[in-house]
């Protein structure tokens, strides 16, 4: 069995614990910059920096970033992909619906319980799409972007660069959002959202603020 250990102790790995597949990996721990030596009764195996070590030297087989926020997520995803790309995995719920098998192109995506995602929808490195979102057809999602709880992306959608939509975010179909774009719970998108690195909020969306994350 190969040895996998999450980089993150935290809320998202406690939801994505429960995902992944026991008879394929044997679980080690966690890799955090924690001062605690245990987290959920398992051990802190060191900083997030010594994963490279571990990985170098096959102490683990296998890592997932298990961080939820976009811009850690993203720096701690191109730290291990100069040396260990391909030894990021998926995790995709078994309740989920995944139509075309080749949607997820990239590593380190997480597809949540009840997770729907339609025909020709183009998935890349780095991206949560969490629980009961619906994806539908012929939508890209850019890198590390986080599509929260129960949202719904309609057809045709472009998803910049580290966007994050908010829990019951719509988008209608044809839209495009600009990169490291955040939606509050429950906006609903009806044009583009064009200004990059900002925040929107309501229904429809509208501008609040430059968020200068990225």
């Amino acid at each position: 069995m190969r040895k996998l250990a999450f980089i993150g102790a935290g809320s998202h790995s406690d939801a994505v614990f429960y995902m992944q597949n026991m008879d394929e990996f044997e679980f080690k721990g966690y890799f955090d910059d924690k001062k605690e030596t245990m987290y959920n009764g398992y051990s802190i195996l060191g900083d997030i920096e010594s994963v490279i070590e571990a990985l170098d030297n096959n102490t683990i087989d296998n890592v997932f970033i298990t961080i939820g926020d976009n811009v850690k997520r993203k720096e701690v995803f191109e730290m291990i992909s100069v040396k260990h790309y391909d030894k990021l995995i998926n995790i995709i719920a078994s309740t989920s619906t995944v139509l075309n098998n080749d949607s997820l192109l990239g590593k380190n995506i997480f597809i949540g319980h009840g997770v729907f995602i339609g025909a020709d929808v183009k998935i890349h490195d780095n991206v949560i799409v969490n629980t009961s979102s619906t994806i539908e057809h012929h939508t890209v999602i850019n890198r590390h972007c986080n599509i929260t709880i129960n949202c719904c992306v309609a057809g045709i959608v472009n998803l910049k660069e580290g966007v994050y939509l908010g829990c019951n975010s719509t988008v209608i179909q044809c839209m495009n959002i600009e990169a490291w774009v955040k939606t509050g719970a429950g906006t609903i998108v009806v044009k583009d959202l064009d200004i990059d690195k900002s925040l929107y909020v309501g229904a429809p969306a509208r501008y609040v603020r430059k968020d200068e994350q990225e």
